[in-house]
């Protein structure tokens, strides 16, 4: 992204030709986590939704590459960074209609790292949740989840929790599968669900992004030049004057 030279300026003026848009690592082990769970317990559905314009599909696609059975894209143009309460009111209000038993979200995204929008969708569909988890396993016979997290200190704590549910995945003991040809093929044939975002009923947003300020350039960088033996001596000059070696 491209950022202009004035201090402060408008979301708006933020160039974005030339981005590359992919799913969040913490989603990532939100549906590695899914889809270990589904291995593991029986067939159940699984379903990836996003909120966004056409590049959000890629995402989705990903998704269906690593074996969901299902992508919902919820249409909704952005000039900025829209607000975590934006997007999990969206995606609450499409949950709200469905029979969902478990919702599975990255614990942060890799852009902004908030880490709200789980715990926004859990408020405002009145469903308990835990966060950062990183350790999934159903209790069959008991109908709940037992959950484990890392706490401060690397102790690790252990949870359960009945059903339905929403958790919030952080990254965890297995990484995340990487999708088999065949699903990337059949994830770009799939005919995705758009849903415009008007369509749902959702409160309004309760935040903007007014203004974005690169940071300063606090130092400068020193380039070495001529022949390697060149460039070693002089490092090591560098290296000495600095009081480094």
């Amino acid at each position: 992204m491209t950022f202009p030279d004035t201090p402060s300026q408008s979301p708006a003026d933020i160039d974005w030709a030339g981005t590359a848009w992919q799913m969040s690592r913490y989603d990532e082990y939100a549906v590695e986590v899914a889809l270990q769970l589904r291995e593991t317990y029986g067939a159940s559905r699984i379903d990836a939704i996003t909120v966004g314009d056409e590049n959000a599909g890629e995402v989705l696609r990903r998704a269906i590459g690593m074996g969901v059975d299902h992508g919902v894209r919820v249409q909704q143009s952005f000039d900025m960074f829209p607000s975590p309460f934006t997007i999990g009111g969206l995606l609450a209000a499409y949950a709200r209609e469905k029979t969902y038993d478990l919702i599975l979200c990255g614990v942060m995204s890799d852009d902004l790292m908030q880490g709200l929008v789980g715990s926004i969708i859990a408020g405002l569909l009145r469903w308990p949740s835990l966060t950062s988890v990183h350790t999934v396993d159903y209790r069959e016979t008991s109908g709940v989840l037992r959950c484990e997290r890392e706490v401060e200190g690397g102790r690790q704590e252990v949870l359960e929790v009945g059903l339905p549910t929403l958790l919030t995945i952080q990254s965890g003991i297995q990484a995340p599968r990487y999708p088999a040809l065949s699903k990337l093929l059949r994830a770009n044939q799939y005919p995705l669900e758009v849903l415009p975002a008007a369509s749902l009923a959702t409160p309004m947003g309760r935040q903007r992004v007014c203004a974005i300020t690169p940071p300063e350039r606090l130092r400068a960088g020193v380039m070495i030049e001529g022949t390697a033996e060149s460039k070693a001596r002089q490092l090591a000059k560098l290296l000495a004057t600095k009081g480094l070696c």
